[in-house]
Formats: structure tokens, sequence, C-alpha cells
């Protein structure tokens, strides 16, 4: 599946979750390489870092389809097609920007390396993601420039909330099939998430039965190649009433996936979509 899985294991490897983070190292001077192995870090440090300081990314971020920074990333920075540590000890970055979805394998490769290593976590909440902006921003020696995306993030969020205060919250399935997730996003769009309504946590595989049985208001789908063909094509799923009464929102697949400062734009389409009288 090519879908909201595929850019939170943006670690280049096998392992969903990997083990418990290090302890906080000691502070350090602020590094003028920054190398980054995960699409969350691509985002953010586009958006804080001088281009020069930027050495390597992941190839993800120049694909529209799953990057909100497609065209933005310095030219001279490397692409990582996937995690290589001979590679990265070539590049020789002052600092590695990880998360928490890295594969452990790799992450203790990398401490074994000696290169120095930041990694971003708490990325399943959108508070969480704003903590992880401004920790990274003190990593690299950007504080300011963190706390102002931070801050702008939180400001759309709160305006949103406001927004929709007091409005009906539709029932929504993100299907990615057969995949859902109990993000955040619907949530703060305005919605009541199904997906974590029926217990589900993190990115779970949902039968088309139980499925089904939920009755959702609306069906949420990636714009991914063939996703509302396959939706309409599925035989429990096409009889949903959401489905036969056209109440499917497909969204830009770089704001679904994103777990950058780039989830409040998600949140606002999203509430558009859901509340088109209370959001433009």
């Amino acid at each position: 599946m090519r879908g909201i899985a595929a850019a939170l294991v943006l670690s280049f490897g096998p392992a969903l979750y990997s083990s418990t983070p290090p302890a906080p190292r000691s502070a350090s001077p602020a590094p003028l390489r920054v190398a980054s192995l995960n699409l969350t870090a691509d985002e953010v440090l586009v958006d804080i870092l001088p281009p020069d300081r930027l050495i390597a990314v992941t190839r993800w971020a120049d694909d529209p389809s799953t990057s909100n920074v497609a065209g933005r990333v310095p030219a001279g920075a490397f692409r990582f097609p996937k995690a290589d540590l001979e590679r990265l000890v070539a590049l020789g970055p002052d600092l590695v920007v990880v998360s928490e979805y890295t594969d452990a394998d790799f992450l203790r490769l990398l401490e074994r390396s000696g290169l120095r290593y930041h990694r971003m976590g708490g990325l399943e909440t959108l508070a969480g993601q704003r903590q992880a902006l401004l920790d990274l921003g003190r990593a690299v020696g950007a504080p300011e420039a963190a706390a102002r995306l931070a801050a702008q993030h939180e400001a759309r969020l709160r305006e949103l909330d406001r927004r929709l205060r007091g409005a009906p919250r539709p029932r929504v399935l993100y299907w990615a099939n057969p995949h859902t997730a109990g993000a955040a996003l619907i949530e703060a769009a305005g919605a009541e998430n199904v997906g974590r309504t029926l217990g589900l946590q993190g990115i779970v595989p949902l039968n088309s039965e139980r499925a089904f049985m939920s009755d959702p208001d609306v069906v949420l789908l990636g714009r991914w190649p063939g996703a509302l063909d396959a939706l309409k094509a599925e035989p429990l799923l096409s009889r949903l009433r959401a489905v036969r009464e056209g109440r499917i929102v497909q969204m830009p697949n770089e704001l679904l996936v994103t777990l950058s400062h780039h989830s409040a734009d998600a949140c606002w389409y999203l509430a558009a979509a859901l509340h088109p009288d209370r959001v433009k």
C-alpha cells in the first residue's frame, strides 16, 4: 500500500516502531552540515535552515505526491533513496536527523558509527508534532525559526477550532485499502474518527465487513492512483451509504501523510470539505 503508512515509515526499514529512544545527549555546537533521513525533518529543515546547511534529504522530499516542499529542496543536497550508513559517513554530517519510526537496526548502526544524531518523536499527535518541531529547531541551532513555525501552526489550529465550535461532527472513515488510522487529523477537522471509535490505534488493517458495519457519514481517501476506483469496486464498501450518496473526500496525498507543521494545512483542507459553511 502506498498511502499514509508509506509516509509514516520513511525510516527505510522493515520495523514500524523501534526501541525506546536513547537518553538525551549533552549540548553541542550548532551543526553546519545536517542530513535528514525522514520526510518530516525534510519538510521542517527546508523552512528553518539556510540551504547550504542542509546536505541530505530523503528522495521523498522531491515527490509532490508525498512532500510539501517538492521543488524547494536545495539542488546540492544528496537524496537518500534508502538509509545508507556508508554514504552517510562519507557525507560527513555534523548532525543526522531520524525519527521515532526509524528502524531499530539502522539506529543501532548509526549509534555505533559515532555520528551525532537527533531523533524526532511524539509525531502521532498535532501537539507532539509542534513540540518535535521546536526540539529539532534547538538541535540544529535554529530555535527562533522553529518557534515561528510552531506559533503559526498553533494559531491556525486554534482559529480552526474556533470556527468549528458547535458544528455537527460527521463520522469519517479513512480508507487506504485495506488500512485505516486513528489519526488526529480527522478530529481536528471537526469530525469523529471511525477508526478511533472502533478502538484502533496507529495504522492497522480494517476488514471490509467491519468497515461496512461502521456505516460512516463520509469516507476519506488519498489521491493515490486508483484509490477511488478500488473503493467503488469493493463488493461491500461500494454499498456503504456514504459511497452510494457520493460523500467521499479525496485529500492531496502530501497533506494526508504529513507529520510536520504542514499538518495544520491538512486539518484546514479536510475541515473545508466537511464544513464548507464554516471553513473556506
